[in-house]
């Protein structure tokens, strides 16, 4: 892999990006191993459907490379320890979906209808092994939402250790905020990306 980009292009479907990083030292590498088949879950509060590829309990924490590349201690604790609770990706997905929604409340009027009513059952989220690539656009990204199938797809946990971002540490719980943010904004029709100084408040429709 040689980029994790951030930004939105609107193709078909539309996709919503997150995070521009060089990203050129560990490519496409697999710190929790490879996907597995298992099937989805509902998360507790707001049964949103996921599907973790087996990282809520993975079987490898690879972290020999962050070792040999100095690495903190606290970025191999990360990938050692993660996702750290049974209930870690319920609970990441439930917060995501809640904190949105207060965000789109605060604004008051329109928008706060609105977005109480974007619903959390309309929207899946699948956990990916790594930056993924995404064909329109020729480079890997760390999330996506999709709106053509309200999808969002984000990485379990990922480190870059040289280069100009050295030391750019990311994980779910960081990345499905922001997708879920464009989740909302594409349903209530304000531009997603890229983001106004007070967003979602003073968004414009695209």
């Amino acid at each position: 892999m040689n980029h994790i980009k951030r930004g939105m292009l609107f193709v078909l479907p539309f996709v919503a990006f997150l995070f521009a990083s060089n990203a050129h030292a560990q490519g496409y590498y697999r710190f929790l191993g490879d996907p597995q088949q298992v099937p989805d879950q509902t998360s507790k509060r707001n049964g949103i459907t996921y599907n973790t590829q087996g990282f809520d309990k993975p079987t490898e924490h690879r972290t020999q490379k962050m070792v040999k590349k100095n690495a903190p201690q606290s970025a191999i604790d990360a990938v050692d320890n993660f996702p750290g609770d049974p209930d870690a990706f319920s609970n990441w997905v439930d917060d995501a979906f809640e904190q949105t929604r207060k965000e789109f409340t605060a604004c008051g009027g329109t928008l706060a209808q609105r977005g109480s009513q974007v619903p959390a059952k309309g929207v899946s989220i699948t956990i990916e092994p790594t930056g993924f690539y995404v064909p329109q656009l020729g480079y890997a990204v760390a999330g996506a939402y999709f709106p053509s199938n309200h999808e969002i797809h984000v990485l379990n946990i990922y480190y870059i250790w040289s280069g100009p971002d050295n030391g750019w540490l990311r994980q779910s719980s960081d990345l499905l905020k922001w997708e879920m943010e464009n989740y909302f904004g594409t349903e209530v029709g304000i531009q997603a990306e890229p983001r106004t100084p007070n967003w979602p408040c003073d968004a414009p429709r695209p």
